[in-house]
């Protein structure tokens, strides 16, 4: 079968006559005939009835046609979406998490924005239930998330890998000590992201799978990565935060097995345009490259 044909079938469907489907066609009509002869051949089954002038289509002629309809759509797709003139252009939105809207995302979109002048794009912060809810509910045309995830009506593409460290004032008693037991820990205040905090939700893992018996002493719960960074600059106890968030005025915490990892991913609904799927794949060659440089920065 030949994706000509296709068109040939769908021209006469619509057209009602070989004649009137030939001429729009740029061809003749026994040479029409022949194709969709082929066709039909192929197929085994006779997809359209001749009578008279005009043609109809038979009972396995109204399936093959709606098969024919949606094989023409995605033929359509992916001429758009490889084509060379295509453009990323239009509005999007685009949801993310605290360390991800305010510290990754400006550096990756600004470059972005810079080489494409007709794209226009907003971001809203929510945390991980917030965002996939967003994304699903088509509040949001793209979201990003924290690993592993499992929604088969979405399309999933690794994003980045985030190290978590613990961190305090640089100028927190914890750092006169020698060497930094998990008796010294288990003394201090913590300062967390509230339980909804995929990041939160990483470092209880992380510290549960080291010391089952460890409760931690909460002493505050945040929403935002900011007041979590000012509440430790203030030397209000010790807590964790991404590696691309860690300001000057605070230092890492030398305790190797509190340190965590977790991947972002980068979420949007299957049936999605193709330009939702272009702006995908230019925020992840985007990201890869910002994430060299920062790699380079901290070395």
């Amino acid at each position: 079968m030949e994706f000509r044909q296709i068109i040939y079938f769908l021209e006469i469907a619509e057209s009602g006559t070989f004649q009137k489907a030939a001429n729009r066609l740029g061809l003749t009509q026994p040479a029409l005939s022949k194709q969709i002869f082929l066709l039909e051949r192929e197929l085994g089954v006779t997809v359209l009835e001749r009578g008279g002038r005009s043609v109809r289509l038979t009972h396995e002629g109204e399936r093959f046609y709606q098969y024919s309809i949606r094989m023409k759509e995605l033929w359509e797709e992916i001429q758009i979406g490889f084509s060379k003139e295509n453009e990323l252009k239009g509005n999007f939105s685009i949801s993310a998490g605290g360390t991800v809207s305010a510290w990754i995302l400006p550096q990756i979109l600004k470059e972005i924005l810079k080489k494409r002048t007709e794209l226009s794009l907003s971001v809203r912060e929510g945390d991980a239930k917030e965002t996939k809810e967003a994304v699903l509910k088509g509040e949001v045309d793209l979201g990003i998330l924290t690993g592993p995830i499992t929604e088969p009506s979405l399309n999933v593409l690794e994003f980045l890998s985030d190290r978590i460290f613990p961190v305090a004032s640089k100028d927190h008693p914890i750092f006169l000590k020698k060497k930094i037991k998990i008796e010294d820990l288990k003394k201090q205040s913590l300062v967390f992201f509230h339980p909804g905090s995929a990041l939160r939700k990483a470092v209880e893992k992380k510290i549960k799978s080291f010391s089952k018996e460890f409760g931690p002493n909460i002493a505050m719960e945040m929403r935002s990565v900011e007041s979590v960074i000012k509440s430790l600059e203030a030397g209000l106890g010790i807590g964790f935060l991404s590696e691309y968030s860690i300001s000057p005025k605070l230092k890492k915490i030398k305790f190797e097995e509190w340190n965590a990892e977790r991947k972002f991913y980068i979420c949007y609904r299957k049936k999605s345009g193709p330009g939702l799927v272009l702006l995908a794949e230019e925020i992840l060659k985007s990201a890869e490259k910002w994430r060299l440089e920062t790699e380079l920065s901290f070395t």
